[in-house]
């Protein structure tokens, strides 16, 4: 592995850990809301508060999963640009490997027709 590919893992880290925390507290927080369940209501005043109150969970819920999709695709697209950054950096390291197996070929013939 490069020092580039070492350095940008490094400085992105902290950016998708932090995402990860940030998806598990969302993840436990939604485990957090339910509560059990009340006594089924007996008048139509506690039947519309019941689903007022189902009303608001659902819409809470439904904030969260977008929450969550959006550190999702964050982590995704930090993962996109982990994988492309280390892509170049093989190729780079793939060329300069090359470079180094002509150079001591080179060499070789060079040190060969000297010595000869």
């Amino acid at each position: 592995m490069s020092l580039a590919t070492i350095n940008t893992i490094l400085n992105t880290a902290p950016i998708v850990i932090q995402g990860a925390t940030r998806l598990i507290k969302l993840i436990r927080d939604q485990g957090k809301d339910s509560k059990p369940d009340e006594d089924i209501p007996e008048t139509i005043d506690g039947i519309k508060n019941e689903i007022e109150r189902l009303h608001q969970r659902l819409d809470m819920s439904t904030e969260s999963n977008l929450e969550q999709l959006k550190l999702i695709e964050e982590l995704a697209r930090q993962n996109e640009s982990l994988a492309t950054q280390l892509k170049n950096t093989m190729t780079h390291l793939n060329r300069i490997t090359m470079l180094s197996i002509l150079a001591l070929i080179v060499s070789i013939v060079c040190l060969g027709l000297f010595l000869s």
